[in-house]
């Protein structure tokens, strides 16, 4: 009943335009973040998922019409590949100080992510930390050709899986593709429309 209050709750603040929605979305979410600084600014249209797995620093800017998804990967009966090294728990969004989400971004942090200090994730990024796969990358001697898709039996999908890691002063231009396993280092700027996968 309290989840369903919430999400009510969600709704009806998500869309209130200008500086009085502004206010009322950051003193609501500060409360049900797992963590939560100071001058936070979340714009309309803004959709989270498992609030209590996302971590904000301060100053930090989440655009119009932005998706945080955040919860840890539950393989069940789900083959899955491990990529890259284990920096944060799996379903855990650590958003740093001085971070903007621009608009139209999907940040995806089953697998887990963290953004370091003054980045910007520029406008139609997509960061994946959690995505399924045609062949079984653990036994090349499974033939099966495995579905892409969260709707299929859980013997049907394999799934990659991996921290992604954007260091401090780093950049992600527009429309840019993070997947699995992923590490930016710090300073770097990955360009406009660059997709950028795990390396093991």
């Amino acid at each position: 009943m309290i989840n369903l209050l919430k999400k009510l709750i969600e709704s009806l603040i998500r869309n209130i335009g200008g500086a009085i929605g502004v206010k009322i979305r950051y003193v609501y979410y500060k409360s049900q973040f797992k963590a939560c600084g100071s001058h936070v600014v979340i714009e309309e249209g803004v959709f989270f998922e498992n609030l209590k797995s996302i971590s904000l620093g301060s100053h930090v800017w989440i655009d119009k019409h932005t998706i945080l998804i955040a919860g840890a990967f539950k393989p069940n009966s789900r083959k899955y590949y491990h990529k890259g090294n284990l920096h944060i728990k799996w379903g855990e969004l650590v958003i740093s100080d001085g971070v903007h989400i621009a608009p139209f971004s999907v940040i995806q942090s089953h697998g887990g992510v963290k953004i370091g200090m003054n980045v910007t994730i520029a406008s139609g990024s997509k960061i994946y930390s959690l995505s399924h796969h045609y062949k079984n990358l653990n036994n090349t001697e499974d033939q099966k050709r495995y579905s892409f898709s969260t709707m299929a039996k859980e013997e049907d999908q394999f799934m990659i899986v991996g921290n992604v890691v954007i260091g401090d002063f780093a950049a992600v231009g527009l429309n840019s593709v993070i997947l699995p396993g992923a590490q930016v280092p710090e300073g770097t700027w990955i360009g406009t429309m660059s997709t950028i996968t795990g390396n093991e």
